[in-house]
């Protein structure tokens, strides 16, 4: 588990290294030559998500250690559909950030009405994010499936509990803060999604303790999706 615990608070800090990356002035400032882009956007493109997806492959060899599960053809089927989430979310990434810094920059979020404006704002705001979801449920489906194949033989301790529930309320608060805030899209029922199979998962084995991931997927997804659904249901009523 300690190996577990280092690499769910590594994930955490890549949210804290993107609130740092959005949410401040440091990483306005262009790169050479031609301004081609700003370090927000290379930051977002190359290093952060480099960063996720070196965390997931290291969590994906944590949970299948040395397991008999390693040789049946579902796990070659299941690393393969990984290998195709890692593309996916890689595309994604490189489409979207380059669109997004030409439609702020150029295209003034969309509202400059132009072939070449059109196809900036397509790609930044809607066949990026798809890409990019498709990948990141591929990538959490086989985490979530590898565990369910190949659970723990020792069962987490009440410690374990506390480290593994602390690193998931701090993604779920994350995922609250980027969906909350913004008008309900293809990211809200994704996340949706990812809840109810990390909690079916967990009802259908009912031991959670030999299921740290899944636990960890099951709290921080239900606490951004529910914390949304109730923030934008209290707004719709006041």
């Amino acid at each position: 588990m300690k190996r577990v615990h280092l690499l769910l608070t590594a994930l955490s800090i890549t949210i804290l290294l993107l609130s740092f990356n959005r949410l401040t002035s440091f990483t306005l400032s262009y790169l050479q030559p031609y301004d081609f882009l700003r370090w927000l956007d290379f930051n977002a493109m190359i290093p952060i998500p480099l960063l996720s997806i070196i965390l997931y492959y290291l969590l994906l060899r944590e949970v299948t250690y040395e397991s008999k599960f390693k040789k049946t053809k579902l796990y070659s089927f299941l690393f393969l559909l990984f290998i195709t989430g890692v593309y996916l979310f890689g595309a994604s990434s490189g489409d979207h950030e380059v669109t997004n810094y030409l439609n702020t920059r150029f295209c003034e979020r969309g509202t400059i009405d132009s072939p070449l404006c059109n196809i900036i704002s397509y790609n930044d705001d809607e066949f990026s994010h798809i890409v990019y979801y498709l990948g990141f449920v591929f990538m959490n489906v086989v985490l979530l499936l590898m565990e369910y194949n190949t659970p723990r033989k020792k069962g987490m301790l009440k410690k374990d509990y506390i480290f593994v529930t602390a690193n998931a309320i701090f993604i779920g608060l994350g995922i609250f803060a980027n969906l909350a805030f913004e008008e309900i899209g293809i990211d809200l029922y994704v996340f949706g999604f990812l809840m109810a199979l990390s909690l079916y998962l967990l009802y259908a084995k009912k031991i959670v303790s030999k299921f740290p991931l899944t636990y960890y997927f099951a709290v921080s997804y239900t606490v951004g999706v529910l914390g949304t659904g109730m923030y934008k249901l209290i707004g719709s009523l006041s």
